[in-house]
């Protein structure tokens, strides 16, 4: 074999550039802690630790969703702890004025306290969270969920509850519509409340009926007077909440003890003499208009005073506290359980890490022990080619 002088060159600075990158990359190894560097060093490695990175970023969103959910969740159980607040401190009220006890002054002041205590449930119902979207309006997050004046306020979002993903498998929800909180606080069971007027005598009494029951929605939450005026006439008025007393549109006068208005059903015949009368609570399952009709009661009592409205107040109030509670204990159901998907995602992290270092991971000893062979075998190249690149023929000539 030929041996020319560029042959030697080109071996030996091929040699020394390929030993500079093997000590090249052992520098990088121990630098970076991995052992793959490019895909080349290990490619079905390095397929594997590609899909493993993968699975830990959507891990870590997880994390962050987890995050989010907690804290939306939180909030909504700290409304709910005022909501139920404000409810248990108007039926403390209703009880006390259920007593009869209160001086006309004292009732005066009541009704301020209860109008403001009403403002504030309003209040927290329509709750936005710390991106400005309602916290109970459902899907609906940019419209108020309940809208309108006292003694007329309606749900105006939807059903929808929002959900954020918090696993692969798991859609967490974050929000709750309010109508499962303030809208649907009680079926219509027992919803019909009759209270004789206080001036009847004894046994003197009225019976009602939801015709047809169901009633109709437009039929609930109002609050009626049946009067007696006479042999063959009945009257029927209405209390309509910051509208005071007045006889119905178009006025009910009935020659029959038995009559019906509204999808209401009366027996009338209890009351015998003229003048007798009885009030009929018909309970919403909206809590804000029962609560409406006993504070109207307060402001304008009927023939059956104040603790009518009293017992209504305590008997829808019960019911709205135990939505609250109910609703309240999913909301901690749920956060226990974001709790534990929280640990399971720290242990997902944590082995999705053990599995990159398996896969990347450097060997210290093995990459250090390699960078020092190849110092080695670089010094010695470089001065073989030292020693080589020097040899010439004119060296020897005389």
């Amino acid at each position: 074999m030929r041996v020319s002088t560029n042959m030697i060159y080109d071996r030996g600075i091929g040699t020394i550039q390929q030993l500079w990158s093997s000590l090249l990359h052992a520098q990088q190894e121990i630098a970076t802690g991995r052992r793959i560097l490019t895909p080349a060093d290990d490619p079905v490695a390095a397929s594997r630790a590609l899909d493993v990175n993968k699975s830990r970023v959507i891990n870590a969103q997880y994390k962050t969703n987890l995050g989010t959910s907690t804290d939306n969740l939180r909030l909504l159980e700290n409304k709910l702890m005022g909501v139920g607040d404000i409810l248990q401190y108007m039926r403390e009220g209703a009880v006390g004025a259920g007593n009869g006890i209160l001086t006309q002054k004292e009732l005066d002041f009541f009704v301020i306290d209860m109008r403001n205590q009403f403002d504030s449930l309003l209040s927290l119902a329509n709750t936005k969270d710390v991106a400005g979207n309602f916290l109970f309006s459902g899907y609906k997050a940019d419209v108020q969920p309940f809208q309108g004046a006292y003694g007329n306020i309606s749900y105006e979002g939807d059903q929808g509850t929002r959900t954020i993903q918090v696993s692969s498998s798991r859609f967490m929800p974050v929000s709750l519509p309010g109508s499962d909180v303030f809208d649907n606080t009680r079926t219509m069971a027992g919803a019909i409340n009759v209270f004789p007027g206080s001036g009847n005598s004894a046994g003197a009494s009225v019976t009602a009926s939801f015709n047809p029951s169901p009633p109709a929605e437009a039929d609930i939450g109002r609050r009626y007077e049946i009067v007696y005026n006479g042999p063959g006439s009945y009257e029927v008025f209405e209390y309509v909440p910051g509208g005071g007393r007045g006889p119905l549109t178009p006025p009910v006068v009935s020659a029959s003890p038995n009559f019906s208005f509204n999808g209401i059903d009366v027996d009338a015949s209890g009351l015998t003499v003229p003048g007798e009368s009885a009030e009929i609570f018909i309970a919403s399952k909206n809590v804000f208009e029962n609560l409406a009709l006993f504070i109207d009661t307060l402001e304008n009592p009927g023939s059956s005073g104040v603790i009518s409205g009293a017992k209504f107040a305590i008997q829808n109030i019960d019911h709205a506290l135990d939505t609250e509670l109910r609703v309240r204990a999913q909301i901690g159901s749920q956060l226990v359980e974001l709790e534990q998907l929280g640990s399971l995602n720290a242990d997902m992290d944590i082995q999705y890490g053990d599995t990159l270092n398996r896969l990347e991971g450097c060997d210290y000893a093995e990459a250090i022990s390699r960078l020092t062979r190849l110092q080695t075998n670089l010094e010695a190249s470089q001065m073989s080619f030292m020693r080589v690149s020097g040899l010439s023929l004119f060296n020897y000539l005389r």
